[in-house]
């Protein structure tokens, strides 16, 4: 019985914070060049945060094991509620880089911590599936409506106005994860802090997802990267950007509705979610069909939906349960690592080329590293089924 009540307080907790993160999507940018920052700048302040992400989704792991979850996720969320909002008091680039490397490595702990929770709520496989699946539907419902909230926020009460409501919803986040989230598992001691950790880094079956990971995110932060500069280039407003990001949270809303995906193997799932993300990506890039941005970023999200619980899935099925935490931790890294390196590359080479290319050939050689992996190793699990 503890059970679900806990896991009614973490989903809704996941949608407050996801909702007040993400209203600043289609905003960011255009603040930051408002204040001065150049468009190779605007990509060093949206790696910046990845970058401390990286080193704190680390650092958490192993103590996420040791202490227990709900700490990391409720002191996250205080800290990051006055963090966001004091973006608003920034009126130069470099007061916004030490706002986002500050708020980027407190969330950090939230993330494996929350991952961690969730899959220790499930008693079996099938249960693992379904609780990433519902916390990928929580998440995008509220990256669904966060764009378009925060760019009809920009429009009428600009950028500051904007991060000051960020960091209030924040606050109220932290509350509610307070009162509500709860452990569901006995604290576990290690004797050593760096034993979990070590002996997920030394796994070699894992380095395949981990690489998958890595390739789904330094595609998606080509995307976040690009698609507000549309607000710049080519005059539309910041309602208009956060329409445009509220088509992808829809499509991933309509595959994550798909419960009965959940009995097909999550192997199957990522590889042939990667292909045809690969595909939408060089799509993006040559244009050679004639359908607008809002078909690719509605795709892009269907993809999205069917590959993210799958991995967070078949994470949690290869690791002993009391390394959650180091594991999830690892993941998240590999995750802020793909965002890192995909918003340097992508400011260095837009004015190249597109660094949707960039994403397509990094995405197909994620799909096709998983398949050549589970061609060589026939213990793993079948291509379709479980």
């Amino acid at each position: 019985m503890k059970r679900q009540p806990g896991k009614a307080a973490i989903y809704l907790v996941l949608f407050l914070m996801s909702l007040s993160l993400h209203i600043q999507f289609p905003i960011f940018t255009p603040f930051a060049i408002a204040i001065g920052a150049s468009s190779f700048f605007v990509s060093i302040l949206l790696s910046s945060s990845s970058i401390t992400n990286l080193f704190g989704h680390v650092i958490a792991g192993p103590f996420i094991d040791r202490i227990g979850k709900k700490p990391f996720i409720v002191l996250p969320l205080f800290l990051s509620s006055i963090f966001m909002a004091a973006h608003a008091t920034a009126h130069d680039p470099l007061q916004l880089l030490v706002f986002r490397i500050l708020n980027g490595f407190i969330l950090a702990f939230m993330g494996p911590a929350c991952f961690a929770l969730l899959a220790a709520y499930a008693r079996n496989r099938r249960q693992e599936g379904k609780n990433m699946a519902i916390h990928g539907l929580t998440v995008t419902l509220a990256n669904i409506i966060a764009p378009f909230i925060g760019g009809r926020l920009a429009d009428v009460f600009d950028y500051r106005g904007t991060y000051l409501f960020v960091g209030g919803a924040l606050f109220i986040a932290a509350l509610l994860a307070l009162a509500f989230v709860k452990d569901v598992d006995p604290i576990i001691v290690h004797t050593r802090e760096s034993t979990s950790l070590r002996a997920i880094l030394s796994n070699k079956k894992l380095l395949p997802l981990f690489f998958v990971g890595f390739a789904l995110m330094f595609g998606h932060g080509a995307l976040i990267y690009e698609l507000p500069f549309l607000t710049v280039e080519k005059g539309l407003s910041s309602t208009q950007t956060g329409i445009l990001f509220s088509f992808m949270g829809f499509g991933s809303l309509v595959s994550l509705s798909f419960f009965w995906l959940n009995r097909f193997s999550a192997t199957g799932r990522i590889v042939i979610g990667m292909v045809l993300t690969g595909l939408l990506y060089y799509q993006m890039a040559a244009e050679i069909l004639p359908v607008g941005m809002t078909f690719d970023l509605f795709g892009m999200g269907l993809t999205f939906g069917l590959i993210f619980p799958a991995i967070t899935s078949l994470l949690a099925q290869k690791v002993g349960h009391s390394q959650y935490g180091s594991a999830f931790g690892i993941l998240s890294a590999v995750f802020s690592l793909g965002a890192i390196l995909s918003t340097l590359t992508s400011g260095l080479v837009r004015h190249l080329m597109s660094p949707y290319f960039l994403a397509f050939i990094v995405t197909t050689l994620g799909a096709v590293y998983l398949i050549y992996d589970h061609m060589k190793n026939k213990k793993l699990e079948s291509p379709l089924y479980n």
